[in-house]
């Protein structure tokens, strides 16, 4: 893992309340990074900059802001602005899981404005400090469904797509430049994702069987960043690999065959 400290500045980690924003968290202030933490929990990410002060003796702020609302930028630029961000982890996002003929239609916008919009925005409002002081970092979190279509999870799976292309064409924009951008892609992580969408604990206790650590997951993404543009465990790469050995239809076709597998069926 490269000194995270070159970056030349505080870390910015959104959904940083839990799961792999928490795992961020703690891997970059363990290297001496200060943390800006914004997510939904204000409690939990109060919480978990008393834990950062205390244990990695950095400096920590928590903004209590979801990123879907209007005006959040305004919002999140007023807590920012005295500070440099050295680095920009985009981590928050959400799933709508189901039919997308049942789906909540505001729930529906909220996922594309969480997952799509709010990097795009947040990577124009941080980038060009970077630029001007020749050193940073962004990091984006895509998913293994960037790479594939799954049925009932049409939503989540575009907008992971969207995510996994922009991450890595920022990288192709600046490639060669001081900074460093990576995406990351995991195929599933052992955090409350699933419970949040409503998976039952039987549907949770088997998506979990085949799910990495968070922990894990933010390690990948720290110790490719700079190296390379895409850090993804093994079974994001091979499942990932098959859209180009096989025609698409029939990657679609065993997804569904997946999901009816690891979840209910009423539940969709």
């Amino acid at each position: 893992m490269k000194d995270l400290k070159r970056y030349g500045g505080w870390a910015l980690i959104t959904g940083a309340a839990v799961g792999l924003g928490r795992a961020f968290a703690r891997a970059v202030a363990s290297e001496g990074v200060d943390c800006v933490l914004v997510g939904l929990d204000g409690e939990r990410l109060s919480e978990l900059a008393g834990e950062l002060r205390a244990q990695s003796h950095v400096s920590a702020r928590s903004l209590e802001l979801d990123l879907s609302s209007e005006g959040f930028l305004s919002r999140l630029r007023a807590v920012t602005d005295d500070i440099p961000i050295g680095m920009l982890i985009n981590n928050a996002g959400i799933a709508c899981g189901g039919s997308i003929a049942t789906r909540d239609p505001e729930r529906l916008e909220r996922t594309v404005k969480l997952n799509c919009l709010a990097p795009v925005m947040l990577t124009r409002a941080y980038l060009p400090a970077m630029l001007e002081r020749a050193q940073g970092a962004l990091i984006f979190v895509s998913s293994l469904q960037g790479f594939i279509s799954s049925p009932f999870e049409a939503t989540y799976c575009a907008s992971k797509a969207f995510g996994l292309h922009f991450g890595e064409s920022v990288w192709g924009e600046f490639r060669g430049s001081p900074l460093d951008v990576i995406t990351v892609c995991p195929a599933g992580m052992k955090t409350d994702f699933f419970k949040a969408e409503g998976f039952s604990k039987e549907d949770c206790d088997r998506m979990w069987r085949v799910s990495s650590s968070p922990e894990a997951i933010a390690r990948l993404a720290l110790r490719k960043l700079g190296r390379k543009p895409i850090a993804a465990p093994f079974v994001t790469r091979a499942v990932g690999s098959l859209g180009r050995i096989f025609p698409r239809r029939w990657v679609t076709s065993i997804s569904h065959r997946v999901t009816r597998s690891l979840v209910r069926i009423e539940r969709l």
